[in-house]
């Protein structure tokens, strides 16, 4: 049986959606995030915390046979599996202070560092194609010296091999979580604008988190979000929708899913706001999502059934 919650948001202008909010499958209850499910629909790929720091680990999806892939000091996080399955790209900082991407195969072997530039590099996706990786740096950035927030991170993309490297945005602020429509004609992120929003404690801030798509010449550029909220994480579904988190439900430090065309119409919300639901993916058939619930004193991943 379905429950329909009637919502009105606090930050969306008196907006009310009337939405049967996804069934929801507890997967874990410790401090894991960004999880992934195998191109195969067998495995849930996830960083987690359970070791001491952030190790890679990958499970069948009903949580048994657990396997850890890194065993490292350094924080390794954010993996994405290649769309055949067989490696599997993720952000650490094991050589560095500051993150670069690496890429092996995905029962953990042959791990290759494939980026070495002064600054951050992060949040690693494949392209649809499997030939090229997009991911996030602050290599651009005039000044490394300043913290995180205050620097300017665009997004790339390179081979498998990290060569031929480009940059795909050239907005001289924050873009993060950069991501290849199917067709690999239109670029997905999330982008900091100069005006004034909330911060994601609902604080005010003098600049607005938001989520946009363009085509991957710069041109036709569409501000999905369009909210004052904290709007981030974007990701694709396969029919070519956008699924992203927003605290635009008005509760401090929370955020739900919401879907949108890839126009920016047809907004609906997909989870409860007293949840917290964030480093979200979609299954390859479209039929799942997988996400990080954050409470009180854990962060685990459940496993969202795409209905609508």
């Amino acid at each position: 049986m379905k429950i329909l919650f009637l919502i009105v948001t606090l930050l969306g202008g008196g907006v009310v959606y009337a939405q049967s909010y996804l069934p929801v499958k507890r997967i874990t209850v410790t401090v894991d995030g960004y999880p992934v499910l195998s191109p195969d629909g067998k495995k849930i790929l996830f960083d987690s915390d359970r070791s001491g720091n952030s190790e890679l680990y990958y499970m069948n999806v009903d949580g048994t046979q657990l396997k850890q892939l890194t065993f490292n000091t350094a924080n390794d996080d954010s993996p994405v599996w290649s769309p055949d399955g067989t490696k599997i790209a993720f952000t650490s900082v094991r050589d560095d202070k500051e993150g670069d991407i690496y890429i092996m195969d995905a029962d953990g072997k042959n791990t290759k560092r494939l980026t070495s530039t002064p600054g951050d590099d992060s949040h690693p996706k494949f392209s649809s194609d499997g030939q090229r990786i997009i991911f996030n740096s602050a290599r651009t950035s005039p000044d490394l010296s300043v913290e995180w927030s205050k620097q300017t991170l665009e997004i790339f993309s390179m081979k498998l091999d990290g060569t031929d490297v480009k940059q795909l945005t050239n907005f001289k602020t924050i873009c993060t979580y950069g991501s290849l429509s199917q067709d690999g004609t239109k670029l997905l992120f999330r982008r900091v604008i100069n005006t004034p929003g909330f911060n994601w404690d609902l604080s005010i801030s003098k600049r607005d988190s938001e989520v946009f798509v363009m085509n991957l010449d710069g041109s036709g550029e569409i501000n999905l979000s369009a909210n004052p909220a904290y709007d981030g994480w974007p990701a694709w579904t396969p029919d070519g929708r956008v699924i992203f988190a927003s605290n635009r439900g008005g509760i401090p430090s929370r955020s739900a899913l919401y879907i949108v065309n890839a126009d920016g119409s047809g907004l609906k919300i997909l989870t409860d706001p007293k949840y917290s639901y964030n480093q979200h993916s979609v299954s390859s058939d479209g039929k799942w999502i997988l996400a990080e619930r954050n409470a009180e004193s854990f962060a685990g991943i459940d496993m969202l059934e795409l209905k609508e």
